[in-house]
């Protein structure tokens, strides 16, 4: 019998080892639970922002619940629902670890958690064991420090034994992420880790300045956006929310750039681009915060029209589109559409002819119940900001025959032409619906002399607040100027 040479033997074996760890065969994952009453265990996964269930498995009689398939898994951090309380506890499936036993107590999960075949997840339990046994310790010390705040020594000691245990930690996470750089716990571990600014110099609102600008250029420095595994786990979504939600100012022009560094940091074809580019365009899609709809606009001008959702369906995309180029010549900052309509005369009048330093544009409805509610608030509005530079231009949205319910509405609701400019488009020649996309009544725009629009889609309770808001920031623009 020939003997199999040494270099192939080995090269067997490694084969061998892969096949019986993370080969063709797919997962198989058997989880033992110590002081677990129930018969079933649920499988769980994480994707973006969401949980969801995998698989169910019943109790084995060895003991065992067995999650098996063919396939393999994407790697991520999964989850072991128990069942009737929906409790759960993690775990990691990398790419090549997707056979292995967890073994566990449902009473003290983290500290009595063993794995035998995944040296990966092992590794993370210890280090969420070491931390269990840090934090305690921390948290005493803590307590102390606020006790003897009037003690300096006592306060310098305590102090250096926190930043010792801070040590600790830290030295814990470099040899994790520097020994097992490609591992699951790297991603994990290295993620938690905030990256340190240097030191900056100035005075205190400079450096809170720079101290600002280089956290948010060095944001994402430990953690790779557009890694499938991080999708399918519990941080990304988190620190990309408080990055665009938190970090950067609420303003559409900040959003915008802050949308696409996320964006920029993933492959266009990836699964993370794909699933962050639906989100963003849902988010502002469905928000109510006034002026968020300029981020609507941005995403589908920016990827959507220029062929960077090839998943979409043709005639999904068509309409995506065909809003936002509603949206845009509306968006706040843009000179409001000047239309032409009519009043009681039928004379013409165009909004651009207004002459005052605030136009607020008001498109009612006489059958509709939220503009009778409206009606009221509108009125004491107009009384009180008439001789404030503030003109209230009223369309009126009946048509056609029904366009004499406009002029009994007027009178109905106290819209007195020394307080609005009441006007009417029978046949909808100044497509203002359209321009304005004007789907609901009330619709309210505030404008200034330019006629560029400053706040839109407020509500006639509000328009008090957010008028006086207005002009005190535009005052204070002026001041700012001169």
């Amino acid at each position: 019998m020939k003997r199999i040479p040494l270099f192939l033997l080995a090269v067997l074996i490694s084969i061998s080892a892969a096949l019986a760890n993370n080969g063709d065969p797919g997962y198989n994952i058997r989880v033992k639970m110590d002081n677990y009453a129930e018969t079933q265990l649920v499988l769980g996964f994480y994707y973006g922002e969401k949980t969801y269930v995998k698989d169910t498995a019943d109790l084995g009689p060895d003991g065992y619940f067995t999650f098996t398939a063919d396939t393999l898994l994407p790697c991520g951090v999964y989850l072991l629902v128990t069942k009737p309380d929906n409790n759960f506890i993690q775990f990691l499936l990398s790419s090549t670890e997707q056979r292995f036993t967890i073994h566990t107590d449902v009473k003290d999960s983290v500290n009595k958690m063993k794995f035998k075949g995944s040296d990966d997840n092992q590794r993370f339990y210890d280090y969420l064991q070491f931390l269990g046994k840090m934090r305690p310790e921390a948290d005493s010390l803590r307590a102390q420090l606020n006790r003897v705040k009037s003690n300096p020594a006592d306060s310098l000691r305590i102090t250096n034994k926190l930043a010792d245990l801070d040590k600790q930690v830290k030295k814990l996470q470099t040899d994790l992420t520097t020994k097992y750089p490609g591992s699951m716990t790297a991603k994990i571990v290295k993620s938690s880790i905030e990256p340190e600014p240097p030191t900056f110099t100035g005075d205190e609102k400079d450096v809170n300045f720079k101290r600002y600008y280089w956290y948010k250029a060095h944001y994402f420095d430990n953690i790779d956006v557009d890694d499938p595994c991080m999708l399918h786990g519990p941080v990304l979504h988190n620190k990309i929310d408080q990055f665009v939600n938190k970090v950067t100012p609420q303003h559409p022009d900040s959003l915008n750039i802050a949308i696409d560094q996320v964006l920029g940091r993933m492959k266009p074809n990836s699964e993370n681009f794909k699933y962050y580019l639906i989100h963003f365009l849902n988010f502002y899609a469905k928000s109510n915060i006034v002026g968020m709809d300029g981020c609507y606009v941005h995403i589908v001008k920016k990827y959507y029209a220029n062929n960077l959702a090839p998943w979409t369906k043709q005639e999904d995309l068509e309409k995506i589109i065909d809003n936002a180029n509603r949206l845009e010549p509306i968006l706040i900052g843009k000179i409001a559409p000047n239309i032409t309509v009519f009043d009681r005369n039928n004379q013409p009048h165009a909004l651009w002819d207004v002459d005052s330093d605030y136009t607020v544009l008001f498109f009612w409805a006489p059958d509709c119940g939220h503009c009778k509610k409206a009606a009221p608030f509108m009125v004491d509005f107009a009384k009180a900001y008439q001789n404030r530079g503030v003109k209230v231009f009223a369309v009126c949205t009946a048509t056609g025959d029904k366009v004499g319910e406009c002029w009994k509405g007027v009178e109905e609701k106290g819209f007195t032409d020394d307080l609005f400019m009441n006007m009417q488009d029978q046949y909808l020649r100044s497509r203002y619906k359209t321009l304005y996309d004007v789907q609901t009544t009330p619709q309210i725009f505030i404008l200034d002399r330019k006629h560029e629009i400053l706040m839109k889609r407020i509500s006639a309770e509000e328009l008090n607040k957010v008028m006086d808001q207005v002009i005190k920031f535009q005052e204070d623009k002026k001041k700012t100027k001169g």
